[in-house]
This record gives structure tokens, sequence and C-alpha cells, in this order.
């Protein structure tokens, strides 16, 4: 090894650690933003009807930064797979523009803005390295945002291959995202920030066949939803685009989704108004096999779609999950009435809620890691035929065109 190519291997580390530390503080700061914006929303209910109001906030402090509106985490990945800059400005609006969408009731996550945060955020450090070196710094940043939040380090770093399409050309490739990944993951995890308090899944031997079966019966549940799910969105942005300006479709569904809470409390509907923000309690109840409506998915699904096509900003992982693990209890319930009463409960939510994103991202090797470092092996093993088939069922749509095949 000659001494240039030791001391840009030592800068390559330097930066990647220094970036681990700068995303994991991002996404703590993130975390905290929106888990206080959904304690607000919680306590006062009426900041529903101002959701269209938050949607211009969030506009108005795109254009104070001078970003383009449009910057979005589909948009992000593209240009992260393509080379281009992603502007440094957008982690601050990305954190302003999701709390405020929480903060009114809208259904978004903090997931997938926090990718769009990391790729900002390594634009500064990309200066300090030569061009080959210098290009595995965005990637790196995306595994570590999703790694951080999502409380499982090594998925982010399989899902920045996999989303991207892009397949490890040396050590540096994968040594790039799976270090960094785990220096966010350490600065999320002394600060506290965890995706869920999950115990290794331990399941029931008498009814691991009967759950495996309805598991891959929720597969192919999960990829027709989720393939529904993204042909909805991608056809109610379309339509609302149509409209012009990007406030008018903030208005529009600002407006829908306001007066779908609102005529719900009217008519002493109140529960539909947990269905809003991030989804976390609702995974967190199906995970324990917990009851929940057995419409729940769909109510969630609705109104993610409404936040999303209107432009508000936030994430779509989250919501994407928790859809998918209220869909994983309702068929339990739907499996308990036909008389398949031996069928775990959290054990299918897990395996739905794995293969719901799977479908909708066209990433199943990251919803595989996902459960195994989340709640461990057995989960693993439930949930790969749903996901497997999920990904098969579903994988000419996806929330990310760059992980589709090209």
């Amino acid at each position: 090894m000659t001494r240039q190519s030791a001391g840009e291997g030592a800068l390559l580390v330097l930066s990647l650690a220094a970036l681990g530390v700068v995303v994991g503080a991002l996404t703590v700061a993130l975390d905290l933003a929106v888990d206080g914006a959904a304690v607000a929303f919680g306590t006062y209910g009426w900041l529903g009807w101002l959701l269209p109001v938050a949607g211009f906030a969030s506009y108005g402090a795109y254009r104070a930064l001078r970003i383009d509106f449009s910057w979005s985490t589909a948009r992000v990945m593209g240009a992260v797979r393509d080379g281009r800059p992603v502007p440094v400005s957008l982690a601050p609006a990305i954190i302003i523009g999701t709390s405020l969408t929480v903060l009114c009731g809208g259904s978004v996550g903090k997931e997938a803005a926090a990718l769009q945060m990391g790729a900002a955020a390594s634009e500064p450090f990309r200066k300090y390295l030569p061009g080959r070196l210098s290009r595995l710094l965005p990637s790196a940043a995306l595994a570590a945002a999703l790694g951080a939040m999502l409380d499982a380090p090594l998925a982010g770093a399989v899902f920045s291959f996999e989303a991207l399409r892009r397949r490890p050309q040396s050590a540096a490739d994968v040594f790039a995202p799976v270090a960094t990944a785990l220096v966010a993951w350490g600065v999320t995890g002394a600060a506290g920030v965890r995706f869920l308090v999950a115990a290794p899944f331990l399941p029931d031997v008498a009814a691991l066949g009967a759950t495996g079966g309805a598991a891959l019966a929720g597969g192919v549940a999960a990829g027709l939803i989720a393939l529904l799910f993204c042909r909805a969105l991608l056809a109610l942005r379309k339509g609302l685009a149509r409209l012009g300006a990007p406030v008018f479709a903030l208005a529009v569904g600002g407006v829908a989704t306001a007066l779908v809470l609102g005529y719900a409390e009217l008519f002493h509907c109140e529960g539909l108004r947990a269905f809003c923000g991030t989804g976390a309690a609702q995974i967190s109840v199906a995970l324990s096999g917990g009851g929940l409506p057995w419409w729940g998915f769909a109510m969630k699904a609705a109104l993610t779609l409404l936040t999303l096509a209107g432009g508000f900003k936030g994430g779509e992982i989250m919501p994407v999950l928790a859809i998918g693990a209220c869909l994983g209890i309702a068929l339990a319930d739907g499996a308990a009435a036909l008389g398949a009463t031996e069928v775990a409960r959290g054990a299918l939510a897990v395996a739905v809620m794995a293969a719901f994103f799977a479908g909708c991202t066209n990433c199943p090797l990251t919803a595989g890691m996902f459960v195994l470092e989340l709640l461990g092996p057995w989960a693993l093993v439930i949930s790969a035929p749903a996901v497997t088939t999920a990904f098969l069922v579903a994988r000419s749509a996806s929330l990310y065109p760059t992980s589709l095949p090209r």
C-alpha cells in the first residue's frame, strides 16, 4: 500500500465516522421534533383542522431556505444513484416540514425523512475526498439515517444497495455504509432513540405451522395491497399535480384529511385520530398481539395516501410498516373467525408488516434483515415466505423508482 492510498484510507475512515456522528445527531433532532409534535396533536385535537396551514408553512420554509419544494425521498435517492448533489439545507427543511405535518395530524413517518436529511448532510464531507471515494458518502449516509432511525444498522446498509440497485464493487463499498450506520446507531442509542422496545421473538412451536401458512397467505394479500397502494399514490399525485402550484395540492390534501377527522369526531368515531401520525402506536400494539380494529390497515392507508399525495413533507416507511402490521392483525382475526385459533397474532403481524414493506419498496432483503435485527431469527423464519411472496406479487411497482429493475 502506498503512502497516498494509506492517507486516503485514513481520511475515508475519519470522514465516515464524522458523517455517522452528524447523521446520528440529526436523527435525534428529527426524532425529538416529530415525537414532540405527535404529543401536541394528541393533546390538542383541534390542530387537525390546521393541516392545510401546516402545508403552507412547510412550503414557506422551503422557499425561505431556497429549496425546490419538489424534493422528495424518491428524488433524493435518484440524485444519490446518479451522483448529483443534494442541497445541504434540505436537512433542516425536512425536519421542519415533517414536524409540521405530524403536528396537524398528517400520516407520515420519520424514516424516509431521515433518508433525505442524511443525504443532504453528506454533501459538505464530499469535498474532502477524491471522486472515487466521495461517491461512497451519500449512500453511506442513507444507510446511517435509516439504520439509526429503525434501530437496525445492518438493514440500513442493505437498503443502501438494494434500494439503489447497486452491487458492491470493492471492500470500501461494503465498509462505508456499515461503518457509518453503526456510528449513527451508536449516537442515537446513546441518546435513547429506539424504534420499538421489542424482545426477541419466541414462537409457540405448536402454532408454528398454522402461523406459517397464514403468513404465506398474508404475503399474497400484502403484495396485492402494496401494488394497489403504490399505484393509487402515483395516480393521486399525478391528478393533484394538474392543479398547478404545490399549494393547491396541499390545500386539497389538507382539507380532505381534516374533513375526514372532523366528521369522524362528529359521528363519535374518535378512534380514527389514533391512525394519524407515524403509526408507531399501531405497530407496538400489533407486534405484541394486541387488538386493533379490522379496518385499521385501510384507514391508515387512506390517511397516508391523502397526506403524501397532497405533497406534505414526511416519510413513507413508518406508515407502510403500520399498514402492514394492522393488516396482519386483521388477517389473524379473520383466521380466528374461521376456526384457526392457533395462529399467533403477533407473529402474523410481524410477517405481514415485513411483507408489506418489501412489496412497497421492492427491498425484500432489507425487510428480512430488519426483522432479524429487531426480533431475532425465529421472526425471520416466519416472515421470509411472506416477504418473498409479497415481493414477487408487487415487484412491478414501488414507492422508490430507483428500486425498480432497470
